[in-house]
């Protein structure tokens, strides 16, 4: 697995920031929440750049992301498979067991954009960040997922809008 940070954009100190997230069922939302926060702590971002976290419609009714998303005060984001970049720099043979995708994490944060930070992982959880590339607006909201209400989120819906 890559460990290195990937800085593609020039306005990456002001950018806005999607999570990928990939875990298990019944991983602990507080074990998603400190992968987060770790993840934009490597990449030297602050909190208030997340805009979204995103995962797989398949995790539609994992609790765990939804707890998640509501204690990072950001909403959660479902991808088809068809909204998913195939290619990954760290592709998972488990997951593609599991899922028939090479990545949820990385593919799901390149959906938004470039990306800013690969997969990191914890035994339950991954993660990887990307930057939301201009534009890129939030939708796919899981069912009765909070409407964006951080200034990262509230920014983003504005501006592109």
């Amino acid at each position: 697995m890559g460990q290195g940070t990937t800085n593609n954009s020039p306005t990456s100190s002001s950018a806005r920031i999607v999570a990928g997230i990939g875990c298990r069922r019944g991983t602990d939302p507080d074990e998603i929440v400190a992968l987060v926060h770790q993840c934009l702590a490597e990449a030297g971002a602050s909190i208030d750049r997340l805009a979204v976290i995103a995962s797989h419609v398949s995790k539609g009714d994992d609790p765990a992301l939804a707890a998640a998303a509501a204690a990072l005060g950001v909403p959660l984001c479902l991808f088809q498979d068809t909204d998913l970049a195939a290619a990954v720099p760290n592709p998972s043979s488990v997951v593609q067991r599991h899922t028939g995708l090479f990545s949820i994490a990385e593919a799901c944060a390149l959906a938004a954009g470039p990306l800013l930070l690969p997969k990191r992982a914890t035994p339950r959880a991954t993660c990887a960040l990307a930057l939301c590339a201009p534009g890129w607006q939030i939708k796919h909201l899981a069912p009765g997922a909070a409407q964006p209400s951080s200034a990262a989120t509230h920014s983003s819906t504005s501006a592109t809008s």
